[in-house]
């Protein structure tokens, strides 16, 4: 039985890494690598220190969202919230198929000694919120969408989260079968101002990938967040490999609609090379994170139950 899961595991990376590999291949079929890399030699320095300092923000972001959402547990400093949110994060970058999820809560459990139970609606509640946040902002950036609909989305949205506490309590409350579903989901403990950590988060990182995109190949700022949300969406695919390497340039490249075919053979290269410099900042971080800072001591944790 352990052999046979283990081979079904194998199995699961290895399709990752060649589906991967394959999307590589056939993206970069017809690529001027010499001339990518000319114009990005060019680029200005204070761009990439720009662009690497708004990288890092994004994870200061994400670490103050994680310490006010355990902060009824345990409060922690930001330098211990960031660690954890680094280690998270490069745990996902490398696995495949984002098993790395699974090292959120293991991590939280050091930090905040919370059960599986507590950490897993944790997770799930961080997810909801970031796919809220990205929602939003693809409608927002969807091409010849009417104006309507953004405004519309974003009224609901800010419904939604502005809803006093009681009224989610007599929802959550109720014997319906969906509001059973809904406790053993979501964990919600951080206060409203998460949603625009969430949100500041994409920001940051959507800024970066479209800026070095649109920089490199000089092409509409719009057209490059487009490509740059369109990345991210891809994560979502059930079938990557670590990093989503290929399908992440298949995201972009699908989601920016650049009409001029010499641009558009160009995007998955200079994608590539926005995706290799993020990743090579992020596990960098994580790297000098888990070799210089350390966990509080363990004290005792009050609401043990799960």
């Amino acid at each position: 039985m352990t052999s046979l899961h283990l081979l079904k595991k194998w199995s699961k990376w290895m399709l990752g890494w060649s589906l991967g590999a394959l999307l590589l291949f056939w993206l970069l079929r017809h690529v001027d690598v010499g001339g990518l890399m000319q114009s990005a030699a060019q680029l200005p320095a204070w761009l990439w220190l720009s662009c690497s300092l708004l990288w890092l923000l994004s994870f200061v972001l994400r670490g103050r969202r994680v310490q006010q959402e355990w902060h009824w547990r345990r409060p922690v400093s930001l330098l211990t919230a960031i660690r954890l949110v680094l280690l998270h994060n490069a745990a996902v970058l490398v696995l495949p198929f984002r098993a790395g999820e699974a090292g959120y809560p293991l991590l939280v459990k050091q930090v905040f000694a919370a059960p599986l139970g507590q950490s897993l609606r944790s997770l799930m509640w961080l997810r909801i919120q970031d796919t809220g946040i990205l929602g939003l902002l693809l409608v927002w950036l969807w091409p010849d969408l009417h104006w309507g609909w953004p405004v519309l989305c974003s009224c609901i949205l800010l419904g939604l989260v502005m809803l006093p506490a009681h009224y989610w309590l007599w929802l959550l409350n109720r014997r319906s079968a969906w509001a059973r579903v809904l406790r053993k989901l979501l964990h919600r403990r951080a206060p409203r101002s998460a949603w625009l950590l969430s949100l500041g988060n994409w920001v940051c990182k959507l800024c970066v990938v479209a800026l070095l995109l649109s920089s490199l190949l000089a092409i509409p700022i719009q057209a490059a967040f487009q490509g740059a949300l369109g990345g991210e969406w891809a994560g979502l695919l059930p079938l990557q490999g670590p990093a989503g390497l290929g399908t992440y340039e298949a995201g972009v490249w699908l989601a920016a609609g650049i009409k001029d075919a010499d641009v558009a053979a160009q995007l998955p290269a200079a994608a590539l090379l926005v995706h290799v410099f993020c990743l090579a900042i992020s596990l960098g971080a994580a790297l000098l994170a888990w070799s210089v800072l350390r966990w509080p001591p363990p004290t005792l944790a009050n609401g043990d139950n799960s």
